[in-house]
C-alpha cells in the first residue's frame, strides 16, 4: 500500500516538475540592467597581472643528518 501511494506521489511530482520546467521568464525579467552576471566565474582569468602566482625564491639551507653540539 505504501509503495502504491509513494509511487503515485513520485509520478505526480515528476509530471508537475516537467510541466513547470517549460515555463520561461518574461522579456522584462530577462532584459534587466541589474542582472547578476552568472557567467563571470565560468572561465576565470589567471593572468599574472591579476594574481600573484610567482613563488618567492628563498636561500637554500644545508641540512645535516648529524645534530650540532
Amino acid at each position: 500500500m505504501n509503495t502504491l501511494i509513494f509511487g503515485l506521489l513520485t509520478i505526480i511530482s515528476v509530471f508537475i516538475f516537467m510541466k513547470l520546467g517549460k515555463i520561461k521568464a518574461s522579456k522584462k525579467q530577462l532584459n534587466r540592467n541589474d542582472r547578476i552576471n552568472w557567467a563571470r566565474n565560468k572561465k576565470p582569468n589567471f593572468d599574472e597581472e591579476n594574481y600573484n602566482t610567482k613563488i618567492p625564491e628563498e636561500k637554500n639551507k644545508q641540512i645535516n643528518d648529524q645534530s650540532e653540539k
